[in-house]
């Protein structure tokens, strides 16, 4: 069922994969408005570009594709270069910040998790006993420390659970764009573009 709708919703190429179309009318419409003073190289892409790429990669799921720009404008093979490592740099870096991202929720694993076992350690070191001889502030302290214990356990199990997926899938969605086959055409020409460089 999933495969039919994909098959109405997406074009698919001679060797099975499906095509992610775009179509503006000149490369220039590819990159964020608000810096058009510089080059292209060292321009973000617009938004609503790099949105509907994600959302149909994400849409496809594992289906192998691979994306093809109309540009109704003429463009040189300059510019073709520059918009070829445009697209590479940009989903390469937001890579990157996958990867930081889960080097961040690692460490915040380990750190909830030893504060767990030091918690644990202090509690069983101060082994207090249930009598009427305990202070009163020793008892309530001794119940915070429990508490504490179970919620920094609590908090490193969720986060080794349900913290890292969504960048683990984000990075993989991410290297799959940068490593997708780019094809640039226009209506006078049709201009393709070889894998990415790996």
């Amino acid at each position: 069922m999933e495969e039919e709708i994909l098959k109405n919703r997406y074009e698919f190429s001679s060797d099975g994969k499906a095509i992610i179309d775009v179509t503006v009318g000149a490369i220039g419409d590819l990159f964020n408005s608000f810096d058009k003073r510089a080059v292209y190289t060292r321009r973000e892409l617009d938004q609503d570009f790099v949105e509907y790429i994600t959302d149909c990669v994400k849409e496809l799921g594992t289906v192998d594709f691979e994306i093809m720009i109309n540009i109704e404008n003429e463009f040189n093979i300059m510019q073709e270069n520059t918009l070829r490592k445009a697209v590479k740099n940009h989903f390469s870096y937001l890579f990157s910040i996958e990867h930081k991202k889960i080097r961040l929720e690692f460490k915040k694993f380990v750190f909830l998790f030893v504060l767990g076992v030091f918690l644990g350690v202090l509690v069983y070191k101060m082994d207090i006993s249930e009598n009427d001889a305990v202070d009163l502030w020793v008892g309530i302290f001794s119940e915070g420390i429990i508490v504490a214990m179970w919620v920094a356990f609590w908090e490193a199990i969720s986060s080794l659970i349900f913290g890292f997926r969504p960048y683990y899938s984000n990075r993989k969605m991410y290297h799959r764009i940068v490593n997708a086959d780019l094809k640039v055409y226009n209506s006078v020409s049709v201009i393709s573009l070889p894998s990415y460089a790996k």
